[in-house]
């Protein structure tokens, strides 16, 4: 089977619109950014869900961060004025002045003193993305008010990087929140984002209608904002070619030409994260267990064939979860190489010559080609021997498990032994789900003592070429260990009707607020 034979490898055909969608009017509204995405954030306004996908999408228009990180790694204030570091446990932020939530009160920094205890403390945040990139990267220990526009942190480890790690919290109104309940809060979320108000119908799976805001930094300049879930990447395409909305989230490579012959265009924009799956053993004498297996999965994939004939040269083959713009990037470690002949005897060393089943549970839709991705590395490991089936599961019901709130009969996770994963370096620095953090978190995988060792070491180092070096030594620790099935570097690709101007994508944060719409 060759590459090039892109058909053989989609999971399935396009769909029809979604509900949502499909009973809107043709002619576009002058006043409104239709906006179609993945998925709502699966705790609607629940700021805590984080700053990745999909909740940044429907949570960036509401919220704001004390921080921003460009693609490659610069840190800029956004709700922060300035920041200066006291001593190696002690930072300072400065706020600017004069911002207000949207109900009007002024954004101070009692504040965000408050959302960091409530981050720290409570259960319902213990549960999200964000509250373990605090625990995990941040180490924020107290944030504390000393005046009305300065706020002090005291970390629990030393951390030169806090200014950037700042960048992937929101900042609600956490006295509406204790006024009317968390969950309530959660479907009316208070901000200081450029939209707000937002008016939930059909869950996760259906739309958010918001109205602008101007007493925030981000002052929008289209009245309204509505964010539809349209699941099916086929689908958002259509919509874009139709004309039926303005801006689609994540459309397949291949799709640029349909848009294009519409009259519209397609943006993109690096990011810094890498398209992987994550090799656990979930199941009782996993064959995954052993790292021989782990690397014949990874001698199994053909990356620079997927980088070349799937994305058209636009990202390069990956296998390290830093990327080329990522604090710790190694370029001496280089992706494994094509070699199936390598990949067999690996497994017969292993005691597996005859191979053996598994599954692979993928969320397809999410990347740039990932379908066809998924599909060709589950064939090429087939080809070796490791016989894989591909499930698909929603990006939901994956938070469940990673959560753990989908659990096997046996107490493990609900995930099969290799699942989608992703590399999201959103801060800028690769601690945050790679590469041995869920060691930290005690769930069933390959935990390597040497290298959980190092990892302690770079986390806990303050002077930051050190902590650098120690960072891209446990890039090479990790790719010998094989815990994952890192493919290519992703970028975004979005679809723009042709009446949307002033469009930027700064990793996944869609500049809502510059858009102007042309008649």
């Amino acid at each position: 089977m060759r590459l090039t034979h892109r058909a053989a490898l989609l999971l399935g055909s396009a769909l029809v619109l979604a509900a949502p969608l499909a009973a809107q009017a043709q002619q576009a509204p002058p006043d409104t950014i239709r906006f179609a995405t993945g998925s709502l954030s699966p705790g609607f306004g629940q700021p805590e869900q984080g700053t990745a996908s999909p909740s940044v999408y429907s949570l960036w228009p509401l919220y704001d961060s004390l921080t921003m990180v460009d693609p490659k790694g610069e840190v800029s204030g956004l709700l922060a004025e300035s920041w200066k570091n006291i001593d190696k446990d002690t930072w300072q932020l400065t706020l600017k002045k004069g911002v207000k939530f949207h109900n009007g009160r002024e954004f101070k920094a009692a504040d965000v003193a408050a959302q960091f205890t409530y981050v720290i403390t409570s259960p319902d945040a213990a549960a999200t993305v964000a509250f373990s990139t605090n625990k995990a990267q941040a180490f924020v220990a107290t944030a504390r008010a000393l005046d009305d526009y300065t706020v002090e942190f005291k970390t629990s480890a030393p951390n030169p990087e806090l200014p950037r790690q700042l960048a992937g919290f929101w900042m609600p109104d956490d006295k509406t929140r204790q006024e009317i309940g968390k969950a309530e809060f959660w479907k009316n979320p208070v901000g200081t984002g450029p939209y707000m108000k937002p008016n939930y119908q059909g869950g996760t799976d259906g739309r958010m209608d918001l109205t602008s805001f101007d007493g925030g930094v981000r002052k929008p300049k289209v009245p309204k904002l509505q964010i539809i879930a349209l699941a099916e990447a086929a689908a958002r395409v259509s919509a874009i070619a139709s004309g039926q909305i303005d801006i689609a989230q994540n459309v397949p490579f291949d799709s640029r030409g349909q848009i294009a012959a519409a009259g519209h265009t397609v943006h993109m924009a690096d990011r810094p994260s890498v398209l992987g799956w994550r090799i656990m053993s979930v199941r009782k004498d996993s064959p995954f267990a052993d790292k021989r297996v782990r690397q014949a999965a990874n001698y199994a994939i053909d990356r620079f064939g997927m980088a070349k004939d799937l994305l058209g040269g636009t990202v390069v083959p990956q296998s390290q979860c830093a990327t080329q713009a990522t604090f710790g990037f190694n370029p001496d470690v280089k992706p494994y190489e094509y070699n199936p002949t390598k990949a067999k005897a690996l497994l017969a060393e292993a005691g597996f010559a005859n191979g053996f089943d598994t599954e692979i549970m993928v969320i397809p839709g999410s990347f740039p080609a990932d379908s066809e991705i998924y599909q060709l590395a589950a064939l090429q490991m087939s080809n070796v021997g490791i016989r894989s089936k591909l499930s698909i599961i929603t990006f939901p019901q994956w938070l469940d498990m990673w959560q753990g709130r989908k659990n096997r009969p046996d107490g493990t996770m609900g995930f099969s032994d290799v699942f989608s994963n992703a590399c999201h370096n959103f801060n800028a620095i690769p601690f945050d789900a790679y590469p041995n953090m869920t060691c930290k978190k005690e769930l069933p995988h390959h935990c390597d003592p040497a290298e959980t060792a190092l990892l302690d070491r770079a986390m806990g180092e303050f002077d930051l070429e050190k902590r650098r070096a120690l960072t891209k030594e446990l890039m090479a620790v990790n790719k010998d260990q094989a815990q994952n099935i890192f493919f290519t570097e992703l970028n975004d690709l979005t679809g723009l009707n042709k009446r949307v101007q002033g469009f930027t994508n700064t990793i996944q944060r869609f500049s809502f607020h510059d858009i102007t719409l042309t008649r």
